[in-house]
């Protein structure tokens, strides 16, 4: 409509109106039509292109949106992986041994005793696992509560309770009883299984972990010290960044390289901090700080 105003005052002005229909349009009021015409012009051609960047801006909110969900499918399922494979790496050890049949009668009953618990165990994990990934299918949730510090350790003691067996560790827990966060729990029970998990795999045969909490003002220190294998400081400036890369245990144990990522945005989503203190051949010392919570 806005061309055919103008086409229309243009052929007024090149081709004059006949006397015989009438007085002809003055000059001055088509060039005035012509000038309302091209307005017109401009201003509709911006109010669909203002249309046109909005829909854009939506179709990028919208590929974002669905880029992050995928990034989050991406680590809940990588957490499932890693959580799941070192139980099953220790089932099917014990059912090798079973297998080979290398156990004496007593060493059978002690096995099944320690198979029934890893069955137990992992039945638990899974569990816990597949309801937050329920939970999750929306994409990643933080929902902070408030749970005491001790009783998550030892539930992830003994997760690991054959393999610590297996390599001798001693473990040392100095974390006060109604010591409280205030943090997602599941998120929380990742990082510390993922530490703990690390601090086992290069623990040497008969080494120590240490497992301390120390109550600042308002927020919680654990530190997890292993006396393992070490790290250098490329290694170290690598541990939390998308270079991901993956070591094999004292023990020859396998790894993604996946779980330190995981741990630092964990800890970031909760409003917390990580850091490492590393040499080689002189273990490791994995701090996380979290919110302070109140029983």
């Amino acid at each position: 409509m806005c061309s055919l105003i103008f086409v229309a005052c243009a052929a007024v002005i090149l081709f004059p109106q006949p006397p015989l229909l009438g007085s002809p349009v003055p000059k001055e009021q088509a060039y005035v039509n012509m000038i309302v015409g091209i307005m017109l012009i401009v201003g509709v051609v911006t109010y669909f292109k203002s249309i046109q960047r909005n829909y854009q801006r939506e179709v990028e909110k919208q590929r974002q949106a669905l880029f992050s969900l995928n990034k989050d499918k991406e680590k809940m399922f990588s957490i499932l992986a890693h959580d799941i494979r070192s139980p099953m790496a220790t089932l099917e050890n014990l059912l090798q041994v079973f297998h080979q049949d290398l156990l004496t009668a007593n060493e059978r009953v002690e096995t099944i005793g320690l198979l029934k618990n890893q069955v137990s165990q992992l039945g638990s994990v899974i569990d816990n696992l597949l309801r937050w990934s329920v939970r999750g299918m929306q994409g990643i949730q933080t929902l902070p509560v408030v749970f005491v510090l001790q009783p998550l350790f030892r539930e992830i003691l003994q997760f690991f309770d054959l393999l610590i067996r297996q390599k001798q560790l001693t473990i040392h827990i100095n974390v006060p009883e109604r010591l409280a966060l205030v943090a997602d729990y599941d998120q929380t029970a990742v990082i510390l299984r993922n530490l703990l998990s690390n601090a086992v795999k290069f623990s040497k045969t008969g080494g120590r972990i240490t497992i301390t909490a120390v109550d600042r003002v308002n927020e919680i220190d654990i530190l997890i010290k292993d006396e393992g294998m070490g790290m250098d400081d490329r290694r170290i400036n690598m541990l939390f960044t998308s270079s991901q890369f993956s070591s094999r245990g004292t023990a020859g144990e396998r790894g993604f390289g996946l779980g330190l990522i995981l741990c630092a945005e964990f800890t970031r989503l909760n409003g917390g901090t990580i850091h490492v203190n590393s040499k080689p051949n002189k273990g490791s010392t994995f701090t996380v700080s979290l919110p302070k919570g109140e029983i």
